[in-house]
């Protein structure tokens, strides 16, 4: 068999280059809150607090997925932004879990902002009372 043939190569675009940037930015990001530990998951990471899970983090072919907690008033209120959804399994504001979908454009502040705002939730309600 001549080298070369059967396997095709696959092409990395810009945009593929660029959006595996941003991975790497955010898994950053979200490894400087203090208490973190990064969890391998099948195809992204989760990030926990004393077990309880704060952030997961997953690669799509188009962008990247990042689910996090937020009090349900405050969830209602990031809905209307651009890009975010309720969380998949839930489909419900309620439950207070988003999903972000991170394209390279999404300004990386916006996310920082989100990120802290769902960290100080989630690290609240785990202090006991």
């Amino acid at each position: 068999m001549k080298a070369g043939i059967g396997r095709r190569q696959k092409r990395v675009t810009p945009y593929q280059s660029a959006l595996a940037a941003r991975f790497e930015q955010l898994q950053e990001l979200l490894r400087d809150f203090p208490g973190i530990r990064e969890k391998s998951l099948r195809r992204g990471l989760t990030y926990r607090f004393n077990d309880r899970i704060v952030f997961a983090l997953t690669r799509k072919p188009r962008s990247l997925l990042l689910e996090m907690k937020l009090p349900e008033f405050v969830a209602d209120e990031v809905l209307r932004l651009p890009h975010i959804r309720p969380h998949k399994s839930t489909r419900l504001a309620r439950t207070g879990w988003i999903a972000v979908a991170v394209r390279v454009e999404t300004p990386l502040d916006q996310i920082c902002e989100l990120a802290s705002r769902c960290y100080d939730f989630r690290i609240e309600s785990d202090i006991p009372s």
